[in-house]
């Protein structure tokens, strides 16, 4: 299912290309802010240039009129709305793991000063999770000073997926900082 962009969000840029979503760059109701919000999720869903999704306007309306521009990237860019089926697109994932580093790479670049939330949900041994590591070892190698928030650690330590959290949870994110080499998370 589709949904609209909340009122006075609209995107920017939909880096999309077979079956593959590598960011979608939203412009928020706030320009003058100097921050972005950068936000990780395991895999994209139906949101593009036109539409956006249940994820993602539950974060532009909890959250969005703080920065003046939200960048969603993924530990897999392969657009499937249920992850549990990720596991049956593994040959998917692996073709996708460097067109979507470089394509994160270059936003993380561009974005100047941001927030940055893990909102993963529970990372996927043998699907994402080789992924996930290397992309927040590039993105701490790549800024300095930038926040990491989650809306909330899942039992595993990683940044727990936004949906279905109630608002207030998502308005006051939590600063973590990395556990371990696996990037495991620790509220700071």
């Amino acid at each position: 299912m589709t949904y609209s962009y909340p009122e006075g969000f609209k995107p920017i840029r939909a880096n999309i290309n077979a079956g593959c979503r590598y960011s979608l760059e939203i412009s928020t109701p706030n320009p003058t802010s100097n921050l972005t919000l950068f936000v990780l999720m395991m895999n994209p869903s139906v949101a593009n240039g036109a539409n956006s999704d249940r994820t993602i306007n539950t974060i532009l309306n909890a959250r969005g009129n703080l920065y003046r521009k939200v960048v969603v990237v993924n530990t897999t860019p392969v657009i499937e709305t249920d992850s549990s089926k990720l596991k049956t697109r593994i040959s998917d994932i692996h073709k996708n793991a460097l067109p979507n580093a470089k394509a994160i790479e270059h936003m993380v670049k561009t974005a100047g000063h941001f927030h940055f939330l893990v909102a993963t949900g529970e990372v996927i041994k043998g699907v994402n999770d080789d992924s996930y590591i290397k992309l927040m070892n590039q993105i701490d190698y790549l800024t300095v000073g930038d926040g990491l928030y989650v809306v909330k650690l899942t039992a595993k330590g990683y940044g727990g997926h936004p949906l279905y959290k109630p608002k207030e949870m998502i308005e006051n994110l939590t600063h973590v900082r990395k556990a371990d080499d696996q990037w495991h998370l620790k509220i700071v």
